[in-house]
Parts: structure tokens; C-alpha cells; sequence
């Protein structure tokens, strides 16, 4: 005997819309069995939307229901006692926006329509009777229609916004919208895409495309909606995406756990997330001023001198303050390449003693030998051999020994990096018995920007480099380098942020210094829309994992625009140390890739800064729907 089974459709839920009902956070989804599709709301419990669902009808006040199937793109809108359910009906012929009212039971009337609008939207009640109703919508930019009745709409032109620049023409969605002190907040998104580049042969090559979610908002008057305040001229977040993730904002509420916090909510690959932003964010990025690095007015405190080794530059200083002391040793340049120059400084800022010869100077075949000069000394310069270039030392104290690495420059790309190292005690003296340097960047990797951590992390060597385009970063159980030993490799990276200030390249600046928030790093930056100057920011990174970022400045805290930063190779501000001098941090750095100079600030600012600019935790939830 035959039988036949008829084949059950099994369920599927899709999470919608999150909003605020009263003290709860609630998930609106549809779920489709069997060709039927219905609504649910389910509270937030914990961690997951597992509460007690309830069945929602929406329908008209006639008691015909809406056709779900063809409803898209919800939105909720909470003030007070107020809630307001925003969608997109697809008719036969048309689009159309559609806002029903929420109440506590679970029938949701249907109030009105606006027409010929084809995007999603969100619905703002007015805080007056003068101004009205207000929803926002578009897609491309932002539209107003407006309404003293809800029945008849207005639809207004506003000026740009976001401005066009903001998603680079990108189409993008509005997510929610929020009362504030400041005015009415308009949050929208959009999916991004940007090259993946490396360097070959000084030039960017394509390998891949990096795809994330841009987060901004825009402030209008509650009074008069069509009033256009202030809009984010930076992303409130960037959220990183697979290569095959989809991104659906659900909405924005305060957070359950606390109301000075905003949660945005969206759902990803069958799982919800989600991340806190402050309350006061959209204050913070209208009204902070950005920290900021004074530039001394001793500007610039090294330059080029007579003497043949460094009669064209004297630049790219790093720094480490012994012995009540600033120890400079910096980059100089003249008829025979490059050299590393000594300076000193009591106060920081003012140079007391500055050596007529190099406290070092090539000696190896991988910097490009060549040349002799009279200014030399074997009595003090003890790493033998002869003139070549050494660029960019970096200076770091572990122990009883110093370490400097520098960029080893033989006259052809790609660069590598080596290190060499001395005693402390040698190092005062001024007694230049260098340890013969090793290489530490493999043949054929453009390497740059060596740098130490001051002290080991589980018994290893910390040790940021620059791998275009991003900080890469190794750990070593010993400092030992060369072919048949090992190179430098990349074991995390702390990479460019695309619609920042540091968006085409970047390279930690100076040893970082410990503090209790965590390790104080400077770093140099180049943005891809003004990629002839270099910047300088700062960041910082976790005590026991370095290489995890715990949030770093949103704008640069120094650029070059001093005259001093542009006589010579325009447009360099480059970092290469940094002390802190009772409390007030010293960040030394090259201008125009001619003199040193310092600026200052004080540290327990910059950190409040940098934390203030922190990036936002990314919480994932799984679905769990009743």
C-alpha cells in the first residue's frame, strides 16, 4: 500500500524592528508557516529576545488587516507614551510609507500613508502644535514630509545631508530617530566597500575589499523639523563585515542597562547584534574640542648644522629621559647619507648639549657602504666599518640595556629594519660601543617603524612594525634576528580606519608608555583624501594583550602647519619619541624631513580624550524567539 505525506514548511522567524515599550526592549518579528505570515513581539530577557511573544495584529480602522507579506523595512519611533510604527507597503503600482500606532494591546491601527515615498522612513510626532509631525525618509539624502493632522503631508527639501562626501555617494538607510536636548537625532547607515591595498614597488596594489557598516546622524530642531542643525562629520562607528554578511538595522533605543547609554541594534547572519554608544555622543562629536599638542615655541630645537654629516638635515628624533635627562638621538643627514646624531635636553625643550660627531653610523653591506669623513672618532664610535644610511631610530630601555632599531636604507626598496642595542652605562657615558646590528625584516618586505615595548608580556618581546598599511605586531622570546634565526613577522595588526584620519597607512611613533588605562602610544597617520602630510595621534592599547586597541584618537592631535613642517618636504609631522616630564607628556618629531622639534600636553588629558573617542563593543546575541 501507498502512502502519501505531504511535506510540513517548517518556520521561519525574522527579526524586524527593536524599540522601547515603557521599561522593556522588545524585538518585533515575522514569522512564516506554511505561506502565512504573522507578527510577534517578544521582550528582551537577559542576553536574548526569549521572553513570553505575543501575537500583533496590524490592521486599519475599517478592521481590514495589512497585507504583511508586503510590508518591509520597519521602524519604531518611542517618546514617553508615545509609539509610532513606520513601513514600507509595496502595492501593485507603488510604494508607499505607512504609520500605524502602537498601544500596549495587540492590535496596531494603521493611521495614514504618505505617498510616492519608496524608502524607509521614521515618523516623529511634533513637540508643538505649531511644528507638527515630522517624517524623515531617502535614501540618497535626507527628505522631510510634514504634518499638523497626519492625513495631509507636506514634503520639504533639506539641505544636504549627509553630506555627500559622508558615504561617497553610497546609498544609505535611515535607522531611527531620537529626542534629545540638542533636537530631533536622525541616525542612517550604510554598507560599505574599500580596497584592500599592499605596497609593490611603491605603488598600492589591490588584494581585497574590506566591507562594514558607517553609522552618522544628523540633528534638527524639535520646533521646526525642517530646521537643519549639525551633522557628524566622522562615523559614530564603522562595524566590520564579512565578505558574505548582510547587515539589517532594527532600531535604536537607551539601553536597558543604563539611560545614559544608546544600544543599536541589527540582525546578521541569523544572529542579532548589537553596540552602546553614550547618551551624550552626539554632543561629545558636536561640542569636544579635539585634544591637541602645543607645539614648543623653541621650534625647531634641532637643525641642520656646518658639519658635513648632518649639513641638510636634522630630523626624525626619538627620545628616553635618564639620568634627569632628554636624550635625543635623531636622523641626520649630509654629503654621505644618513647618520644618527645625540642631543640632550634638562627641561624638555630646550637643547643644552649637542655631539659634533654620530653616536652611529652604518658599518654593514645592508646599509649601503660608502665614504669617510673627518668628523669621525673610533675612540667613541665603536660599531667599525663605514658610512651609509641609517634613517628613523627608535630608542627603547628594557633591563640595563638600550635598544635602538632604525631603518637600514641601501639605496633601493624595499627597505628593511635592523637593531642594535648598548649599555645603559656606555649609553650616559657617551661611549658609543653599539652590538653589532642584525636585520630584522625579512629580504623583499618593505619594513619600517621598528618598535619595543618597554617591557615583556608573558615572557615575550613585544615589537610594533610597519607593514603597509597597517602597525604590525610580533612577539619574540629573544631579541635575536637574522637568516636561519627568524624575521619579523605579523601576528596581530592594528590597521587604517577608512573614513579617518589615519585611513591610508599608519606606524607606531614612539615606545609606548605605561599608565593605568593602559599603554600610551604615539603613532603617525596618513589620511588617503590628504595623502601628502603626515599626522600624529595617539592610542591606547591594553597592559597585558599591547596589540588589542582600546580606542585611539578620532582626529589627529598634531598636523603640520608650521612653517617648519613645510620648509623642506611639505606637509611632515613625523613622531619618533616620547617621555613624560613630571606629569606633561614631550612627543618629539621631524618636520618637512629637515629639523626636530617637540610639543606637549598633559597626559591624564590625552588619555581622557582618548578614552572619550573610544570605539564601541560589538555584543553578539543569539536568536532565540519564543
Amino acid at each position: 500500500m501507498k502512502t502519501s505525506q505531504k511535506k510540513k514548511e517548517s518556520k521561519t522567524k525574522e527579526p524586524l524592528a527593536v524599540g522601547r515599550f515603557g521599561a522593556k526592549v522588545c524585538l518585533l518579528y515575522r514569522q512564516s508557516e506554511n505561506k502565512i505570515q504573522k507578527l510577534f513581539l517578544v521582550p528582551q530577557n537577559g542576553a536574548k529576545f526569549a521572553g513570553r511573544a505575543r501575537a500583533i495584529i496590524l490592521r486599519y480602522p475599517n478592521h481590514k488587516s495589512e497585507n504583511i507579506a508586503r510590508c518591509r523595512d520597519f521602524r519604531f519611533f518611542s517618546d514617553r507614551d508615545k509609539i509610532i510604527l513606520t513601513y514600507i507597503f509595496d502595492g501593485a503600482s507603488a510604494s508607499s510609507l505607512r504609520y500605524a500606532v502602537v498601544t500596549g494591546k495587540n492590535i496596531w491601527v494603521v493611521r495614514g500613508t504618505i505617498k510616492n515615498v519608496a524608502t524607509p522612513g521614521i515618523l516623529v510626532p511634533g513637540a508643538t502644535a505649531h511644528a507638527g509631525s515630522a517624517a524623515y525618509f531617502g535614501n540618497d539624502k535626507i527628505r522631510l514630509a510634514t504634518s499638523k493632522n497626519l492625513k495631509h503631508w507636506k514634503v520639504i527639501d533639506l539641505p544636504q545631508t549627509p553630506a555627500w562626501h559622508f558615504y561617497n555617494g553610497a546609498l544609505f538607510s535611515i535607522l531611527g530617530a531620537l529626542k534629545t536636548k540638542e533636537g530631533i537625532a536622525l541616525f542612517y547607515g550604510a554598507d560599505m566597500k574599500a580596497d584592500l591595498v599592499t605596497d609593490v614597488s611603491l605603488a598600492n596594489q589591490k588584494v581585497g575589499e574590506r566591507r562594514f557598516v558607517k553609522v552618522g546622524a544628523s540633528l534638527f530642531s524639535e520646533h521646526n523639523p525642517a530646521e537643519f542643525l549639525w551633522q557628524t562629520d566622522l562615523p559614530l562607528i564603522e562595524v566590520s563585515l564579512s565578505e558574505t554578511e548582510d547587515a539589517s538595522f532594527l532600531g535604536i533605543v537607551p539601553s536597558p542597562r543604563s539611560n545614559k547609554m544608546l544600544r543599536f541594534y541589527f540582525a546578521s547572519r541569523g544572529q542579532i547584534k548589537s553596540f552602546e554608544l553614550a547618551a551624550d555622543v552626539l554632543a561629545d562629536h558636536r561640542g569636544r574640542k579635539p585634544a591637541a599638542l602645543k607645539k614648543s615655541p623653541e621650534n625647531p630645537i634641532l637643525r641642520p648644522t656646518s658639519y658635513s654629516w648632518e649639513s641638510e638635515g636634522a630630523f626624525n628624533p626619538t627620545a628616553l629621559h635618564l639620568g634627569g635627562k632628554v636624550h635625543l638621538l635623531y636622523r641626520a643627514v649630509g654629503a654621505h647619507g644618513s647618520h644618527i646624531g645625540y642631543a640632550s635636553s634638562r627641561d624638555g625643550q630646550t637643547i643644552d648639549e649637542r655631539l659634533a660627531h654620530p653616536a652611529y653610523s652604518p658599518g654593514e653591506p645592508f646599509e649601503s657602504p660608502g665614504g669617510e669623513t673627518a668628523d669621525f672618532s673610533e675612540s667613541l664610535f665603536h660599531s667599525g666599518g663605514s658610512w651609509g644610511g641609517c634613517e628613523d631610530p627608535k630608542l627603547t630601555q628594557i633591563d640595563d640595556q638600550i635598544y635602538m632599531s632604525y631603518v637600514a636604507h641601501a639605496g633601493y626598496w624595499p627597505t628593511r629594519t635592523a637593531l642594535t642595542s648598548i649599555s645603559t652605562d656606555n649609553f650616559l657615558k657617551r661611549i658609543w660601543h653599539w652590538a653589532k646590528p642584525m636585520l630584522m625584516s625579512a629580504p623583499n618586505v618593505g619594513s619600517k617603524s621598528v618598535v619595543l615595548l618597554p617591557e615583556r608580556i608573558g615572557g615575550q618581546y613585544v615589537i610594533f612594525h610597519r607593514v603597509w598599511p597597517n602597525i604590525a605586531v610580533d612577539t619574540v622570546p629573544e631579541l635575536v634576528f637574522g637568516e636561519g634565526k627568524r624575521w619579523l613577522q605579523t601576528k596581530f595588526i592594528i590597521p587604517p580606519r577608512h573614513s579617518y584620519w589615519d585611513s591610508q597607512k599608519l606606524s607606531m611613533g614612539a615606545a609606548p608608555i605605561k599608565t593605568k588605562k593602559g599603554w600610551l602610544a604615539i603613532y603617525n597617520a596618513v589620511d588617503r583624501l590628504d595623502s601628502s602630510r603626515y599626522k600624529i595621534g595617539a592610542m591606547l592599547l591594553c597592559q597585558d594583550a599591547p596589540w588589542s586597541l582600546i580606542a585611539r584618537t578620532r582626529k589627529p592631535i598634531l598636523s603640520p602647519d608650521e612653517w617648519y613642517e613645510n620648509d623642506g618636504k611639505p606637509g611632515i609631522a613625523y613622531p619618533g619619541g616620547a617621555v613624560e616630564l613630571d606629569g606633561v607628556l614631550h612627543v618629539y618629531y621631524g618636520g618637512a624631513d629637515k629639523v626636530s622639534c617637540v610639543a606637549t600636553i598633559e597626559t591624564e588629558e590625552l588619555i581622557w580624550h582618548i578614552l572619550r573617542d573610544r570605539e564601541p563593543h560589538l555584543t553578539i546575541q543569539p536568536v532565540a524567539l519564543a
